[in-house]
């Protein structure tokens, strides 16, 4: 039996004050879930995961479907890189 994933069908914003970067022309482009799992390297269920935490990437729903505009999961992973230290 096919699992479903989140059952919201509003986009959900995770934009901070955080660094932000030019935008690139392909921001339009839109993942699937298994694409996003494979950019980031991580089960399709932690997306499911974080799409209901509401901790991942934004997203739309298409259907029954989640889908990842790669500008928004641009923007997430900045968010999320850590701040250079000054130590070794």
């Amino acid at each position: 039996m096919p699992s479903h994933e989140s059952h919201s069908a509003a986009p959900r914003s995770h934009r901070g004050t955080g660094p932000q970067r030019p935008p690139q022309p392909d921001d339009e482009t839109w993942l699937s879930t298994a694409e996003l799992a494979a950019r980031l390297q991580i089960p399709i269920k932690t997306l499911a995961a974080w799409a209901s935490a509401r901790t991942g990437p934004r997203f739309a729903r298409m259907g029954r479907y989640r889908r990842y505009r790669l500008g928004d999961v641009r923007d997430w992973e900045i968010q999320r890189l850590q701040p250079r230290g000054d130590g070794p």
